[in-house]
């Protein structure tokens, strides 16, 4: 395929191939009920699901897309971070809230290749959701651990992801609590939809490069229809946005500065017998010789703002060594 026709690329973990999406077959995207299992193709979500998506099929699209719901972002400082922070242990303090997730970014100029960096994706993170995303005035290349959902032949697997800590460092209780109220989460999300029957793994440590979360896995008995509602309700999951989910997302609007855009939105590969999304997380964006990279860290009543920006930037030291030859 003629790179500059090269719309999206994708690398599904633990499979030697990586899926290709021409440029000229971009399409905005509306309802996932129109999409599910009848077409087949690339499914790009911003974290705010009143934004606009896009999807990347197989068909040419006779009406181009030439409208883009984009914004640019200041840095967020250190001291804006921590201050955020502090505002969320206040919410939870006073019962508003029992964990939130706040996100920060980082800037950096330069001219580089965002294909050269899918490839670095790909030969680093073999057992991560890798992808580059081509959206018109900007493109988008991420390494994504966290499974949302997998769907095929009756069976639906999802995880609970949380917890960040250096690979040489043991997890504290403050980590294994964010790690819990993310399986509550799930599972309360899970038996909403009458799907009781999931089997729950042990939870076990899973490396990302330097850095290490904490993770448990679900597997459940469900028709297509009941994958496709569930999708629709898990994401923004806890781990993105807060517990209990829509305060913690009405928190995020009002003290988060930066618009997230698609970092921790979802992205993922329809087929029409099979489903895989991941949450977007580890990724960074280009534009105008600019690359933006992204990270979260789940705030609770035990947080000390300092250690929380410290965690952001050991996610996005972890993506940004992406950068290098």
């Amino acid at each position: 395929m003629d790179a500059e026709n090269i719309g999206a690329l994708i690398h599904i973990p633990h499979h030697n191939k990586i899926e290709q999406y021409p440029l000229d077959c971009m399409e905005l995207f509306d309802s996932i009920d129109n999409y599910w299992m009848k077409k087949e193709g690339l499914v790009f979500y911003p974290f705010d699901q009143s934004k606009q998506a896009y999807f990347f099929g197989n068909v040419v699209n006779k009406k181009p897309v030439n409208e883009y719901d984009l914004m640019t972002n200041d840095a967020l400082s250190k001291d804006e971070y921590e201050t955020s922070v502090f505002m969320a242990k206040q919410a939870i303090s006073s019962g508003q809230l029992k964990k939130v997730v706040l996100a920060r970014n980082e800037i950096i100029s330069g001219d580089y290749d965002p294909l050269f960096v899918f490839r670095n994706a790909v030969k680093k993170y073999t057992s991560s959701y890798g992808y580059y995303v081509n959206i018109g005035p900007e493109q988008w290349v991420g390494a994504s651990p966290e499974l949302l959902i997998h769907y095929e032949e009756g069976i639906l697997s999802t995880i609970a992801l949380a917890g960040t800590k250096s690979l040489n460092e043991k997890f504290t209780l403050k980590e294994e609590n964010e790690q819990l109220l993310v399986c509550d989460f799930v599972e309360a999300k899970l038996e909403s939809h009458g799907l009781t029957e999931y089997q729950k793994s042990a939870t076990v440590e899973e490396n990302f490069n330097t850095i290490k979360h904490l993770k448990t896995s679900y597997e459940v008995p469900c028709s297509p229809n009941e994958a496709l509602e569930l999708l629709k309700t898990l994401q923004p999951t806890s781990a993105v946005c807060g517990l209990p989910r829509d305060p913690s997302f009405e928190f995020i609007q009002d003290f988060e500065t930066m618009n997230r855009s698609f970092y921790s939105g979802m992205t993922g590969i329809l087929k029409k017998d099979s489903a895989t999304f991941f949450v977007n997380l580890r990724c960074m964006r280009f534009y105008q010789n600019t690359i933006e990279l992204f990270a979260g860290a789940g705030i609770t009543e035990d947080s000390d703002p300092t250690a929380e920006w410290e965690e952001t930037e050991k996610k996005i030291s972890s993506i940004k060594q992406l950068l290098e030859n």
